[in-house]
C-alpha cells in the first residue's frame, strides 16, 4: 500500500469517525481508534495518559459493529500486514496477538499521521509509545524481562469468555455474543465479498468467532477460564508479597502495573472481584485500591465514560 493510498484511507476513516484532540497539541501526530469498554483500548489509553501524549481520539462502538466498518478494516489490515503475523482464524479467548494472530475487526488501532504507520497490537502500541514518548520509563531496561513476563500473563488471560457471558441476557446461550459476530460477518461478506482485502478480514473474523462459539462456552471451557483468572491472581498475590514497594517492582510504576490495573478492573466488572474482596488475597486487594487511584487509570478507565461494564443488554449486538 502506498503512502498516498494510506493517506486517502485515513482521510475516509477520520471522516467516518471524527476525532477529538486530547492534550495540548491542536493537530496531534497520533490518531487513536478505540472503544470505551475494550480492555486493550484501556491499556493504551493508560499509557497515553501516563505519558500525557497528545492524540486525536476516535471512538468506535463495539456493540454497534463499528469495528467492522470497511474504512476501519482497510486501515487495520495494513497494520496486520506490517505486523507480519497471520490473521486470527481461531479464538483462544485471550487478547494475545502472538498466540492467536491479528484480527482485522477489533480495536485499538493507532495511526502515526506523520509517517502513516499503522499499529494494531495493544502490547506493541504501548511499548512504542513508552519508548518514543516516555523515554522507556514504563519499561526500564533493568526490569524489562520481568515486566514483559507480567505483560504476557495479562495478555494471555481468557477475558473473552468472562466478558461475553456478561454482556448477553441471562436467558441467551453463553455463545450468543460470538454467534452474533458470525452473523455480522456473513452479512458483510455478502456485501463486500468481491473486495479481496475486506473478504480476507471478514472470513478470518468469521472463522475466529465460529471457533469461539463452538469451543469456548461450554461449562468445561468456562470453568477453565474462571480458574485461569484464579491462578493468575494467586501468582500476583505471591509476587506482590515479595515486592519491596507499593507496585510490582518496588517504588516505580511500570507498564505491568497499568496492565494489571486494567485487568483487575475488568475482573471486578465481570463479577470476580470477590476473589480479593473476601480477604483471600490481601496484597491484591490493597494493590487494586492503589491502582484505581492512579491518575492514568482514572483517566483511561475509572472516569472514562462507558469504560466500565454496564448491566447485560436486553438484546445481543456485536
Amino acid at each position: 500500500m502506498t503512502h498516498d493510498s494510506t493517506q486517502q484511507i485515513l482521510s475516509q476513516l477520520t471522516t467516518r469517525f471524527p476525532g477529538v484532540p486530547v492534550g495540548p497539541e491542536a493537530i496531534p501526530r497520533h490518531h487513536f481508534f478505540h472503544a470505551p469498554n475494550s480492555i486493550c483500548s484501556q491499556k493504551v489509553r493508560a499509557v497515553l495518559a501516563y505519558h500525557q501524549v497528545s492524540h486525536s481520539s476516535h471512538l468506535l462502538d463495539i456493540f454497534a459493529g463499528e469495528t467492522y466498518d470497511p474504512a476501519y478494516v482497510r486501515v487495520r489490515m495494513q497494520g496486520c500486514a506490517r505486523l507480519g503475523v497471520p490473521l486470527a482464524a481461531q479464538h483462544l479467548g485471550t487478547t494475545s496477538v502472538e498466540a492467536s494472530g491479528c484480527d482485522g475487526c477489533v480495536v485499538p488501532t493507532l495511526v502515526d499521521a506523520q509517517d502513516k504507520t499503522v499499529f494494531v497490537d495493544s502490547l506493541r502500541i504501548c511499548q512504542m509509545l513508552d519508548a518514543s514518548e516516555g523515554g522507556g520509563a514504563l519499561v526500564p531496561a533493568a526490569l524489562r524481562a520481568a515486566i514483559m513476563a507480567e505483560l504476557a500473563v495479562v495478555d494471555d488471560l481468557p477475558n473473552y469468555q468472562n466478558l461475553a457471558v456478561r454482556v448477553v441476557p441471562a436467558s441467551a446461550p453463553g455463545n450468543a455474543f460470538a454467534a452474533s459476530k458470525v452473523a455480522r460477518c456473513d452479512t458483510l461478506l455478502a456485501e463486500f465479498g468481491d473486495d479481496p482485502v475486506l473478504r480476507a478480514a471478514y472470513e478470518a473474523k468469521r472463522a475466529k468467532e465460529q471457533f469461539a462459539a463452538d469451543m469456548l462456552f461450554d461449562e468445561v471451557a468456562l470453568t477453565r477460564a474462571r480458574q485461569a483468572v484464579v491462578d493468575a491472581l494467586d501468582g500476583l498475590e505471591d509476587r506482590l508479597a515479595d515486592s519491596n514497594g507499593p507496585w510490582l517492582f518496588g517504588a516505580t510504576i511500570t507498564m505491568a502495573d497499568l496492565f494489571w490495573g486494567a485487568e483487575l478492573i475488568r475482573t471486578e466488572d465481570v463479577g470476580q472481584g470477590q476473589l480479593w474482596q473476601l480477604n483471600r488475597l490481601p496484597y491484591v486487594a490493597a494493590y487494586y485500591a492503589r491502582l484505581c487511584a492512579l491518575p492514568a487509570l482514572c483517566s483511561a478507565i475509572v472516569d472514562f465514560p462507558g469504560a466500565r461494564l454496564a448491566p447485560p443488554k436486553s438484546a445481543v449486538s456485536a
